[in-house]
């Protein structure tokens, strides 16, 4: 159910924010989606989750990610943890909703309204939402290309390690201040979760990545990058020394001389679902991951053109032609 829609100008750009309200499991879910008013192409989107005790609208205005992602052409949706938090299996979330199922309806919900690439959906968070980013990178990685973390530590559920039995590669990056009072640095956690360093370990054995290299912004900021050489896949670690729980770079914090909004960005655009999971729709000829009318012209073209592509041959019989615009048009509406 559409609760509000509205047009606001963000710097030069104009912008499209709706409220949607989804039923999850008898309980009814929002979220608020910010999307580039001037879109033409499949936009990516950005799940941007916020932090124990924020909202949806709180983390838009502090992490201010739609001032970058509109110029990307990206959308960015903000979900509204329940009580004000995330499941993350920790003894003081205070949420046990199935949040996993309801970040995964809120992107079958959004490419229903929106014109989304769901080649390119990412994930990210502040603190909890930091916390529920990694959650998803084993319990969602189905769906989305790629995770980051903003002061967010890593807790494995010990009962279902789904991480380890996941067929893919997980690219991760994690920001985090030395000197944050909340969720740890150091270790031991408070909270038995991995700290930053444990999560470089698990992720990089998991990722098998055997090399690392480290760049310093400035004197306060280093940042760490794990690879291989036979893999795009990176573990991505910006550590803020003096850094406190914070969404680095943004205008209600300290300037670091990085925007966290902006290096979240660049790390997604590196990465898209198809780099890892082999997700190709039948009858999904322009390749946007939505079958649909688009491409039913498309077929016909190649038809009246006498073309040929493989991924229109639907009968595999070497001929693109009306019985494959009719197998096409059965995909549709089936």
């Amino acid at each position: 159910m559409k609760k509000i829609s509205l047009y606001l100008v963000l710097g030069t750009s104009l912008m499209y924010s709706q409220w949607f309200d989804i039923d999850q499991a008898g309980v009814t879910r929002s979220y608020y989606i910010s999307y580039p008013n001037d879109a033409i192409d499949p936009t990516p989107l950005i799940i941007n989750m916020h932090g124990f005790g924020s909202n949806a609208q709180e983390q838009q205005l502090y992490s201010e990610m739609d001032q970058f992602a509109h110029s990307e052409n990206i959308a960015v949706v903000y979900p509204e943890g329940l009580n004000n938090a995330w499941n993350v299996f920790t003894f003081w979330d205070g949420n046990s909703y199935d949040d996993v199922s309801f970040i995964s309806a809120i992107i079958d919900d959004i490419s229903e309204n929106f014109n989304i690439d769901l080649n390119k959906v990412y994930a990210c968070g502040m603190s909890n939402g930091g916390y529920m980013s990694y959650r998803l990178a084993c319990d969602l990685s189905s769906k989305i290309a790629a995770f980051g973390s903003v002061t967010g530590n890593f807790m494995i559920n010990t009962e279902e390690n789904d991480c380890l039995d996941q067929d893919r590669e997980i690219p991760i990056i994690h920001f985090h201040g030395t000197s944050d009072a909340v969720v740890n640095y150091f270790p031991p956690s408070f909270d038995q979760s991995l700290t930053v360093g444990e999560s470089i370990d698990f992720w990089s054995d998991y990722n098998d990545l055997t090399t690392e290299t480290v760049e310093q912004i400035n004197s306060n900021v280093e940042i760490y990058t794990y690879s291989n050489e036979f893999s795009l896949t990176k573990f991505v670690h910006y550590k803020v020394y003096g850094g406190n729980h914070e969404w680095f770079g943004s205008t209600w914090a300290v300037n670091w001389g990085f925007n966290t909004s902006e290096k979240l960005i660049n790390f997604f655009l590196q990465y898209q679902l198809s780099d890892f999971i082999d997700n190709q729709l039948e009858g999904d000829i322009n390749e946007d991951s939505i079958v649909n009318v688009q491409d039913i012209i498309l077929t016909i073209n190649l038809v009246l053109n006498n073309e040929y592509n493989t991924l229109a041959d639907l009968n595999s019989d070497e001929t693109i032609d009306v019985l494959d615009i009719v197998q096409l048009v059965n995909i549709i509406l089936t």
